[in-house]
C-alpha cells in the first residue's frame, strides 16, 4: 500500500512538472478576461507549435508589418521587440491574426523581433507556445531634406541637401527625356553632387533617394525630385548684371511669376571677394533665398523653406 502511494504521488509530481513546463502563469492581479478581449477565441489547444516564417511583409520609415504562419489552435499571438536601450524584450503588439503592424519606430534602424502563440482556454488559463527564431529587418531611411541647386552655371548644376540620419550613402539620378528614363549619376556619401555637361538654358529634372545597407540588403528611402534651369548667361553689356535683371533670374530659377512675388530684401554685397547680389522674397506660401553672381548671373546659393514655420 506505502509503495503505491509513493508511485502515485511520483505521478502527481511528474504532472505538475509538466503543466508548470507548458502554462506560464499570468500576472498575480491579471485574468485571462482582463488581457484579451472578445476578439480572442475558445481554444481546446494542448501544446503550440513554434511560429515559423516571420517576415518584414511590409515597411517604411517608421513601421514594420510583419507576418509569420498560423499556428494550429492558436487564439492569438505576441510580438515581442528587444530594445537596445533597456537591454531587454518589450511586448510591441497582441493579435489574433497572423500579422502585425509595429510604428512608432526610428527610420533606418535595425530591430529584432520575436513571436509567440498563445491559446485561451475555456476556464480562463492561457496556454503559451515558444517563440519563434529571432527575425531581423530595417527600417527604411527618411527622404533627403533641403535638396536644392545650390550653384549653377550655362552647364553645370551643383545639387545639395541635407544628412539623412543613419544613412550610408546616396543615389542621385538625371530624368533623361529623350529615353524616357532615369539615368543614375552618382552613389556617393557626400552631401552633393555636380552636374556637368549640361546644355545652357535648359531645364532638367533630378532625384535623390538615400538608403542604409545593412543586413546584406539595401534598404531605400523614397526619391526627392527637384527640377533646375542652367543659366543663359545673360549680363549687360558692361559686364555685370543689374538689379533689376538679378530679381528676373531669381523669379525664374524659382519658378514665380513677378506679380506672385513679393521682394523682402533685394541688394549688393560681397562675399569671399565676389560681388553678389541677396535677394529674398515670398510667393504664396513659401519664402525663396537667393545669392546671385553680379557679374555672371550665377545662383551662387538658394533656399526655399515654407513660411509659417515657427
Amino acid at each position: 500500500m506505502t509503495r503505491r502511494l509513493s508511485e502515485t504521488r511520483k505521478r502527481i509530481a511528474a504532472l505538475s512538472l509538466a503543466a508548470a513546463l507548458i502554462f506560464t502563469a499570468l500576472p498575480a492581479t491579471a485574468h485571462a478576461d482582463d488581457i484579451y478581449d472578445d476578439d480572442y477565441i475558445i481554444s481546446n489547444a494542448v501544446t503550440l507549435a513554434k511560429p515559423t516564417g516571420v517576415t518584414a511583409a511590409a515597411k517604411d520609415n517608421d513601421e514594420v508589418t510583419l507576418k509569420w504562419n498560423p499556428v494550429e489552435g492558436a487564439s492569438g499571438y505576441e510580438v515581442w521587440r528587444y530594445s537596445t536601450s533597456l537591454k531587454k524584450w518589450v511586448l510591441e503588439e497582441r493579435e489574433n491574426e497572423n500579422y502585425a503592424e509595429v510604428d512608432d519606430l526610428l527610420s533606418a534602424n535595425i530591430y529584432k523581433f520575436k513571436v509567440r502563440p498563445f491559446a485561451v482556454r475555456a476556464d480562463g488559463s492561457v496556454l503559451y507556445g515558444n517563440y519563434s527564431s529571432e527575425f531581423k529587418t530595417v527600417t527604411e531611411p527618411n527622404d533627403v531634406n533641403n535638396l536644392r541647386a545650390s550653384s549653377k552655371t550655362k552647364n553645370t548644376v551643383t545639387l545639395s541637401w541635407s544628412s539623412v540620419k543613419r544613412a550610408d550613402k546616396y543615389q542621385v539620378y538625371i530624368y533623361d527625356k529623350t529615353t524616357g528614363k532615369w539615368d543614375r549619376l552618382i552613389t556617393t556619401s557626400k552631401l552633393s553632387y555636380t552636374a556637368k555637361n549640361l546644355d545652357s538654358g535648359t531645364s532638367y529634372k533630378f532625384r535623390v533617394r538615400p538608403y542604409r545597407e545593412a543586413l546584406d540588403t539595401k534598404v531605400y528611402g523614397d526619391y526627392e525630385n527637384i527640377t533646375v534651369k542652367t543659366t543663359a548667361g545673360s549680363t549687360t553689356s558692361s559686364g555685370t548684371v543689374t538689379l533689376s535683371k538679378a530679381k528676373s533670374i531669381a523669379l525664374n530659377y524659382a519658378g514665380v511669376s513677378s506679380s506672385a512675388a513679393t521682394f523682402t530684401k533685394a541688394y549688393k554685397d560681397y562675399d569671399d571677394g565676389v560681388t553678389v547680389y541677396e535677394i529674398e522674397f515670398y510667393a504664396g506660401d513659401y519664402e525663396y533665398e537667393f545669392e546671385i553672381n553680379a557679374k555672371t548671373g550665377t545662383v551662387r546659393d538658394y533656399d526655399r523653406d515654407y513660411r509659417w514655420d515657427d
